[in-house]
């Protein structure tokens, strides 16, 4: 046994040393040569800009960072997301872009791999072994996978605080989850609704130190950013009502199905769109609100997860890894309720199978709405399995 224990540390060496070599291959071969024209210099310029001294809402400082450092394309006239986020991607602004980029894209497979081993022992224990490389070759397998390590985008962070989120509140640990919410909003067009969604349900819950920490830490958010730039809520929300309005239909929703199937008219979209949006907000609230049946909070962020991303006007195919959370949900009751492990072991897999599909079908009509079907399809499992069970699904 002492020499088990002993040579153990060493084993936990070599595995890490193992996987950071893993994880630096794939950064270095995934990151293309023109790789100041990606979604990830925004992040690393708005976080640069943090040490000069520069505002990333200025247009002529944003251009200028952009001719800089080299890059061509600048896909919006100031930096789009919270002022927050430039700070928090400030540790980033003092590397080289490339070293930054490399070591940004590691860290999201880091993300990655915590968030799935932390979804799989929650939802398959004790029998979550088998089942630990079927799941994770279906997440590297995942198109928005792909795509969130190509651009160094936001997704891998998203998912790793939304489990994080979910294993505080199934430990029992309500306010340390609701600390952890708010950082979604860094990200509003998917964060909002999701800390809306959820807030309202902790208030259902009568959990009041879940909701003392999310109010707690939005306001802490809020002034960090006010000590940095007075005037940037207005300046953010001028650049993304902008955003907004050039991209509106386009997106993997259920809006960007409502102008698909209305042949892109404004009138029709918006009439469709708003039906189909508040029939499916309206179901994720009729099972929120049923206190009947004690939800339990892995659920209920897997249904608020696949809710926002029909019902928020704007995303791109890289924000649906957050589905990587109900589709471990949904496996992990196929485990539980003993499914063959051939087919609970390949689910996943299938899964990608189909997004391949809806992209090969993207491709055709040159526009990506067509994989809002993925968060559509998801929904409707995620409804049926908690409608039907007389109690907490576990």
């Amino acid at each position: 046994m002492r020499r088990i224990q002993g040579t153990q540390p060493y084993v936990w060496v070599i595995v890490a040393c193992a996987l950071v070599a893993i994880f630096y291959f794939t950064a270095v071969k995934l990151i293309k040569e023109d790789y100041p024209n990606s979604d990830f210099f925004s992040y690393w310029l708005a976080g640069h800009m943090m040490w000069s001294g520069q505002d990333p809402y200025s247009t002529s400082q944003w251009e200028e960072g952009h001719r800089q450092f080299g890059a061509s394309w600048i896909s919006d006239p100031t930096f789009l997301y919270p002022l927050p986020l430039a700070l928090f991607f400030a540790p980033l602004g003092l590397l080289p872009l490339y070293a930054a980029y490399v070591g940004w894209v590691m860290l999201l497979q880091v993300m990655l791999v915590i968030a799935a081993l932390l979804l799989l022992f929650l939802w398959a224990n004790p029998h979550w072994k088998p089942y630990l490389f079927p799941t994770l070759a279906g997440l590297a397998l995942f198109r928005p996978t792909l795509i969130t390590l190509l651009g160094g985008e936001l997704s891998g962070w998203l998912l790793l605080i939304s489990v994080l989120v979910i294993y505080c509140w199934v430990q029992g640990k309500w306010t340390a989850g609701g600390l952890l919410l708010p950082l979604l909003l860094l990200k509003p067009n998917i964060g909002l609704p999701i800390v809306v969604l959820l807030a309202a349900w902790l208030g259902m819950r009568r959990q009041m130190g879940a909701l003392a920490g999310v109010v707690l830490s939005s306001v802490a958010l809020l002034m960090i950013g006010l000590a940095l730039n007075a005037h940037w809520v207005q300046e953010y929300l001028t650049i993304g009502n902008s955003k907004l309005l050039q991209t509106f239909g386009y997106s993997p929703t259920l809006w960007g199905l409502a102008a698909y199937l209305t042949g892109f008219q404004p009138r029709d979209s918006l009439i469709l769109g708003g039906l189909a949006a508040s029939a499916m907000l309206g179901g994720c609230f009729s099972l929120l609100a049923d206190q009947q049946k004690n939800r339990e909070p892995a659920w209920v962020c897997s249904l608020v997860i696949a809710t926002t991303l029909l019902i928020t006007p704007y995303t791109w195919p890289y924000d649906q890894l957050l589905l990587v959370i109900p589709i471990f949900a949904l496996l992990g009751d196929m485990v539980n309720r003993d499914s063959p492990y051939l087919f609970s072991a390949s689910a996943f897999i299938l899964l990608d199978l189909l997004v391949l599909g809806l992209f090969a079908l993207s491709m055709k009509i040159q526009m990506e709405v067509l994989n809002g079907l993925l968060p559509l399809v998801l929904y409707s499992f995620l409804f049926y399995r908690i409608k039907k069970a007389p109690h907490a699904i576990s």
